[in-house]
């Protein structure tokens, strides 16, 4: 989803998120509607932020052990989970380092693994690489290429960058003043 700032972009992943009640229409994930079923939207969707919101006190390991408790995954099967997700986005090495060591682009990446960890049908990635620099953009791109080539994983990305769509994305909308144009 391209568009530029006040679009409507974050307003959109926010209703379809279960953060913000559509002011009109309905909105529907997998068939559950966003405002009578958040619970069940919420355990079928991954979320990526634009603001990075991983502890900076806790390690990746702690972050990813909290985010999995937090839906109930049983301790083995979490653990399973976070070491394989370490692994796929880099950060396996530095599992057990304080999240505030890290550089921007290794705390989206980790972001990313947290907003992957109950395996969600479907991932929302709020300008996934904004504030970042080009290097650690193309390390992203690498890593959602990745994830989507191994699993069935849907992702939806919004941003600014039409390179970024171009080179990540199998269909494209543009949006202006709350509308696809």
């Amino acid at each position: 989803l391209l568009g530029p700032n006040g679009a409507g972009k974050t307003t959109l992943i926010r209703i379809l998120t279960c953060l913000m009640k559509p002011t009109g229409g309905e909105a529907k994930i997998r068939g559950y509607d966003v405002v009578r079923k958040p619970g069940v939207v919420r355990k079928n969707i991954g979320v990526v932020s634009q603001a990075m919101t991983s502890d900076l006190d806790l390690t990746a390991w702690e972050n990813l052990d909290i985010y999995g408790k937090y839906f109930d995954i049983p301790r083995k099967e979490r653990h399973e989970t976070m070491k394989y997700l370490l692994e796929t986005v880099g950060l396996k090495d530095r599992a057990r380092d304080l999240v505030a060591t890290y550089s921007g682009g290794m705390r989206r990446r980790l972001e990313i693994a947290r907003g992957l960890i109950h395996r969600p049908y479907l991932l929302f990635l709020d300008e996934p690489t904004i504030g970042l620099d080009p290097q650690s953009r193309l390390v992203i791109w690498e890593l959602l290429q990745k994830i989507r080539s191994e699993t069935k994983l849907t992702i939806f990305i919004t941003t600014h960058y039409m390179e970024e769509a171009d080179k990540l994305c199998e269909r494209v909308a543009i949006i202006d003043y709350g509308k696809t144009v």
